[in-house]
């Protein structure tokens, strides 16, 4: 981004503006948008505010004048890199609800600090409002975060940058927004056309034909009505990839949903993929420590992605666990998965707020 200057002008004479490079708080920043959200682009309505996700609380969640969900991470400086694996953090976990669960969490969260309260979506047209948008918003920008928002916005991620620039002059704040990387994704300019959602029952047919195509449709099948019993008939999404498994859980006094293992299909003729997800990892870390040592797997984290290590330390941050089994290892490791399920849940359960 080329340098911004600003003067005032008294007559003929310009006086430059002096740029504030960080404001006192996020709280005050966000405190402005909610109070402002046009700042933010043209025909906001802001629902939601520090929603909790799971995975940490998301500032701000809109619905733009397109009818579109709009996800807002606020930064005081410059957005780092780890913004950005943060808003997509916080962007999977609403995506990956169905559709009644993501109208239920939008309608409970709704209405707090500021935000409008909406009491109900009409789920039959959910779907439109998805692939939601992301933008990280700061006071500046890193040139790590602008390479990779540039990148995923080439790949047709829906992420931008949006960057205020702050002048004060006689004790008056004056603003300055810059749009970056996905910038025909705001309102005001021709939208690039993403991908649309497909309705659940599409995702589940698209599903059941890869495993299928795969020769693993009656092992992944006995794997996700393991889940199902053992997580007490869990809320499911499916996509092309795989099945995610959900629970509504009460956590530090917010009804959330929780993602907590999802079944694939692997591209591997006759395997599958049992994704344990690094929440669930935490809950009960020494329960899967032995099977690390008898079932293949993978690790998978933000940081980097390890194909078939078996000398994982499970610490802090835990990673996601993968367990990789055709039909035949299943057999054999069945039962320890499923009391590994019982374990994930039950300590699941135990730190829920009762």
């Amino acid at each position: 981004m080329d340098e911004i200057k600003m003067w005032a002008i008294d007559g003929t004479q310009a006086t430059e503006v002096a740029e504030t490079k960080m404001i006192e708080s996020e709280e005050l920043l966000e405190e402005i948008l909610v109070r402002n959200p046009n700042m933010l682009m043209p025909g906001l309505t802001l629902v939601g505010r520090q929603m909790d996700t799971g995975s940490g609380p998301l500032d701000l969640l809109g619905v733009d004048r397109d009818g579109k969900l709009v996800l807002f991470e606020l930064k005081r400086e410059k957005p780092a890199r780890e913004a950005v694996a943060q808003i997509i953090d916080y962007a999977s976990a609403l995506e990956s609800m169905g559709v009644n669960s993501l109208a239920e969490y939008i309608a409970e969260h709704s209405g707090t600090g500021g935000t409008e309260k909406i009491e109900d979506f009409d789920k039959s047209s959910l779907d439109a409002l998805l692939p939601l948008r992301m933008f990280l918003v700061g006071l500046g920008v890193d040139d790590r975060t602008e390479r990779m928002v540039d990148f995923l916005a080439g790949k047709e991620v829906g992420i931008s940058l949006l960057t205020f620039r702050r002048f004060v002059q006689d004790g008056k704040t004056m603003f300055v927004r810059d749009v970056m990387a996905d910038e025909d994704s705001v309102p005001s300019q021709p939208q690039r056309q993403g991908r649309q959602r497909l309705p659940v029952a599409e995702r589940q047919e698209q599903l059941h034909k890869r495993a299928e195509d795969n020769n693993t449709r009656p092992l992944f099948d006995d794997v996700c009505e393991m889940f199902r019993k053992e997580f007490s008939q869990p809320s499911e999404d499916p996509n092309s990839r795989g099945l995610t498994m959900y629970k509504s859980m009460r956590w530090a006094g917010n009804l959330s949903r929780m993602a907590f293992a999802r079944v694939d299909p692997d591209p591997a003729p006759g395997q599958v993929r049992i994704n344990f997800y690094d929440r669930s990892v935490e809950l009960c870390p020494e329960e899967f420590r032995p099977l690390l040592d008898e079932i293949k797997y993978e690790t998978w984290s933000w940081s980097d992605r390890i194909d078939d290590r078996q000398d994982t330390p499970l610490i802090a941050p835990y990673p996601h666990i993968h367990f990789l089994v055709n039909a035949e290892e299943w057999e054999i490791h069945k039962d320890k998965l499923r009391a590994l399920t019982q374990a994930v849940y039950a300590a699941a359960r135990q730190r829920a707020d009762s």
